[in-house]
């Protein structure tokens, strides 16, 4: 059994920013481990804050990602996003896990719109 430094992993666009920082809050008072240790690196204004090669090594030590679907999401980050996915649907890797979000009702594209998903509509949402 793999044994991962982080339970959790966010992917998302950058204008479900504050979104993703309330998840990620939420998560870590739950007592789980959320990458990055460091949230401004993350969350800071700067769309460059986080390299590929750090957001590489934060998927590899990884149990979960947790996927936030949105309008937002479908623009330049999509592709980026989708690829994360991939391997935490992969049957060879079982102890991996895969948990997308949808933050709003527009469609979910490409290989995720069959994917069954957490409804994490703004009415729906708990107050964080």
């Amino acid at each position: 059994m793999t044994e991962f430094q982080y339970d959790v992993i966010l992917s998302y666009s950058g204008p479900d920013r504050d979104v993703a920082r309330g998840v990620a809050e939420r998560l870590r008072a739950d007592g789980l481990r959320v990458w990055p240790n460091v949230f401004e690196d993350v969350f800071a204004d700067e769309a460059d804050a986080v390299t590929a090669a750090q957001r590489e090594a934060g998927l590899e030590a990884s149990r979960v990602l947790v996927l936030l679907l949105s309008a937002q999401a479908y623009g330049a980050d999509w592709a980026q996003l989708e690829a994360g996915a991939f391997r935490f649907r992969d049957p060879a890797q079982p102890e991996r896990r895969f948990l997308p979000l949808r933050l709003d009702a527009v469609a979910i594209k490409g290989a995720l719109a069959h994917v069954p998903y957490l409804n994490w509509l703004s009415e729906a949402r708990e107050p964080l």
